[in-house]
């Protein structure tokens, strides 16, 4: 059984970033078009970053390595209220998700993908990782996190894990 759920509905926008309309997952967006994506990085206070290895079963690079959490924002949904779902239902990680959390923004060809940093005190026990989407969560460094997130055909995530880090350090 596959792991992404292919009849979600996303919100669809265009390049003013006006709502026109929704499909399913499993639709084609016409040029032009774009849905929403989110995706986090949480540190713990020692500075180390929390990743996520894909199951087997992900129809786009399976048992990869991945940014803390993320995936597509429902229609309907806020970047801000998707990627609040997208911590809880991955992780198991509950908190409240301000834009002032948002630190990036940037477009490809048919989604917008928004990023988000957090940190946390919590450990791996405290987390409940959902095994339907991840096979398992760990803490890196973040030298050690940028191996495990470059990938062939894949972004690397290094400017985004930088730019998370900077982040927190310039929110306290």
């Amino acid at each position: 059984m596959v792991a992404d759920r292919l009849t979600e509905h996303w919100d669809i926008y265009n390049h003013q970033f006006q709502r026109i309309g929704d499909r399913q997952r499993h639709e084609t967006l016409a040029s032009g078009e774009f849905h929403l994506v989110v995706n986090a990085f949480i540190f713990n206070t020692a500075g180390s970053v929390l990743l996520q290895q894909r199951v087997a079963d992900k129809i786009n690079f399976p048992n990869y390595w991945d940014c803390s959490a993320g995936g597509s924002v429902l229609a309907g949904e806020t970047i801000e209220a998707g990627m609040q779902r997208e911590l809880a239902e991955e992780l198991g990680f509950y908190r409240t998700v301000t834009s002032a959390d948002n630190f990036w923004i940037h477009s490809y060809s048919h989604w917008v993908e928004a990023w988000f940093a957090f940190q946390t005190t919590q450990s791996l026990s405290d987390l409940t990782p959902q095994h339907a989407e991840l096979q398992r969560i760990a803490y890196f460094t973040p030298d050690v996190a940028e191996r495990h997130l470059t990938q062939i055909g894949f972004n690397n995530y290094h400017l985004e894990l930088e730019r998370a880090w900077t982040h927190l350090q310039q929110r306290k």
